[in-house]
């Protein structure tokens, strides 16, 4: 039995476990590793009851863990010195092995995520999988957006644009749904900071519709004239009853060129 106040080593798996909470990164003054070398401190200390609980455990570089910088060594302790230095290369590459067994485990994670993503996408097309290039493509995906906001979008892109014959996806269909997934995430993260986008799509495509469109200003020009006064269903209308393009961006440049000066 431990009495109170008194040290117990703490093992390899336990250390491991508080640096991987804490990113690897000194909780006092933010370096990480393999910059610094990482210690586990005591919350409490031992002293005063502390005890080896994870809660009680916090990851510190070694200076803030001591509670100072560097201290210089007398000229006659070389050999201590080398025996330190020794010491802490050990405790470095027992560190990175820590730091690499970590990644390791969140790329098996990362990996598990494309896995069972990949199988939604192939409850939603029944017969259909994600090859190798489809695979890759959600894997960039997973890199810019969440897991569950590539889910939603799975969900729109294959409710707009699948087909069916015979109870069956049509494969082109497929295709093309998968094609529409990353810019539904796009769009939706757009939405958040701009609410009306969708509708300003929508114009889009009865402008698309109707006549050609200067695909390089169409967007800009739309959201110029919607920050300007103009509201998306007076946009709505002038989409339906412009007769060409040109006419099209002579209204939105009137409307844009019109906006009060807001300025002192």
């Amino acid at each position: 039995m431990t009495s109170a106040g008194s040290r117990v080593a703490l093992s390899k798996k336990l250390r491991f476990e508080v640096f991987k909470r804490d990113s690897f990164r000194c909780q006092y003054c933010g370096a990480a590793a393999p910059e610094v070398l990482l210690e586990v401190d005591h919350v409490k200390a031992v002293a005063e009851g502390g005890t080896n609980d994870i809660l009680n455990l916090i990851t510190a570089c070694k200076a803030c863990n001591a509670g100072k910088g560097k201290r210089a060594l007398s000229d006659h302790s070389v050999l201590e010195k080398q025996r330190d230095q020794l010491a802490e290369l050990n405790d470095r590459r027992e560190q990175l092995e820590m730091m690499i067994e970590w990644k390791e485990e969140l790329c098996d994670l990362k990996n598990t995520a494309i896995d069972r993503v990949c199988d939604f996408w192939s409850k939603l097309v029944p017969g259909f999988e994600l090859n190798d290039k489809g695979r890759q493509s959600l894997k960039k995906l997973t890199n810019e957006f969440a897991v569950g906001d590539i889910m939603d979008a799975m969900q729109t892109a294959s409710n707009q644009y699948l087909e069916y014959r015979e109870e069956r996806p049509i494969p082109e269909s497929v295709e093309k749904a998968w094609s529409k997934v990353a810019g539904v995430c796009r769009i939706r993260r757009t939405e958040k900071s701009k609410p009306y986008i969708r509708d300003l799509l929508y114009i889009r495509g009865i402008l698309r519709n109707r006549m050609y469109v200067n695909e390089n200003l169409i967007m800009r020009l739309l959201e110029d004239a919607h920050l300007a006064g103009a509201s998306t269903d007076r946009l709505k209308d002038l989409a339906k009853s412009c007769g060409s393009w040109t006419q099209f961006r002579e209204l939105l440049d009137h409307i844009i060129s019109n906006t009060p000066d807001k300025s002192p």
